[in-house]
């Protein structure tokens, strides 16, 4: 696929996406004065969550066009989320009050395949009525991918994206993980055959912080680690994932990792990690940009 799309098989081409637009106000603040800086090139945004109008209103406003869909389908323990199809009580999807489950496992146990579906084409469906043109789709705390119980959805998640013609953030490079079983990594060899036998794009590889990742060595140890990351960064397409954010009061009720996520924000802001890769000669693309590859091999 890198050279469908212009660059030599030995170029490093990254896609910096901030996940989880939505998710409180301040992050969508964040998030679109990144765009702004040309600090990131994408972004996905949880429908379900609290501030989703208000990310989709400045998306159109601002003229974020790089925006793909963070399939939410758990939530957070101190927010929680619904479904947003409400034409059907999903009783697979819920606990007994009728939000999502805020433990992926339990969600992993639970879920019914077609509730799924129904579920997350209804995530689609309202960004594009909300004037968002879907980039990607991608999974919020990788609720669909079988990392607890050995029960994944990419099977459902594939067909969706033949449907709306759109890639999935799935890094090939998952099946060399040292952390996965040889039975999740045949899994993952049979959701990788699927998806290029649908025509779905997928990347090579993802990099970026975890998202709990210890804040004792300050900004400057964040620092020193993402910058470890760039330069050890692979040949092929690679998503750096962020989480930014700009504290606030709602971001500390949601996360007691809020100090992280401010960090975040401030270190793909930073001169010195903006140059870098500039130094490196890493070429940055949006996924809008393999999008729009996957459909034109369509026609």
């Amino acid at each position: 696929m890198i050279q469908e799309l212009g660059f030599s098989p030995t170029d490093r081409v990254v896609i910096i996406n901030a996940d989880d637009l939505g998710v409180t106000r301040s992050t969508n603040q964040a998030i679109m004065q990144m765009f702004q800086n040309n600090a990131i090139t994408s972004t996905s945004i949880m429908v379900p969550a609290d501030a989703a109008l208000d990310a989709a209103l400045q998306c159109t406003k601002g003229k974020a066009m790089n925006v793909g869909i963070h399939i939410t389908l758990t939530s957070h323990k101190s927010r929680f989320y619904k479904p947003i199809n409400n034409l059907k009580k999903f009783s697979s999807l819920t606990n007994e009050h009728g939000y999502f489950y805020d433990e992926v496992c339990d969600f992993e146990k639970n879920a019914d395949l077609d509730e799924v579906r129904i579920e997350v084409e209804a995530q689609i469906q309202t960004a594009i009525s909300l004037g968002i043109e879907p980039t990607h789709l991608d999974s919020h705390a990788g609720s669909i991918l079988g990392l607890y119980n050995n029960r994944d959805f990419l099977e459902v998640i594939f067909y969706l994206c033949q449907k709306y013609a759109l890639p999935f953030c799935l890094p090939i490079r998952i099946l060399e993980h040292p952390s996965f079983s040889s039975e999740q990594k045949q899994m993952f060899r049979q959701r990788i055959h699927l998806a290029n036998q649908l025509g779905v794009r997928l990347i090579d590889d993802i990099a970026g912080l975890t998202y709990h990742f210890s804040s004792d060595e300050g900004y400057e140890g964040a620092k020193k680690e993402l910058i470890k990351q760039i330069n050890n960064l692979k040949p092929g397409i690679t998503q750096i994932t962020t989480h930014p954010a700009i504290v606030s009061d709602e971001l500390k009720e949601l996360t007691k990792f809020y100090e992280n996520r401010e960090i975040e924000y401030q270190l793909f802001n930073d001169p010195d990690v903006k140059e870098l890769i500039k130094n490196q000669n890493i070429k940055l693309i949006s996924w809008k940009a393999i999008r729009d590859l996957q459909r034109n091999s369509l026609k």
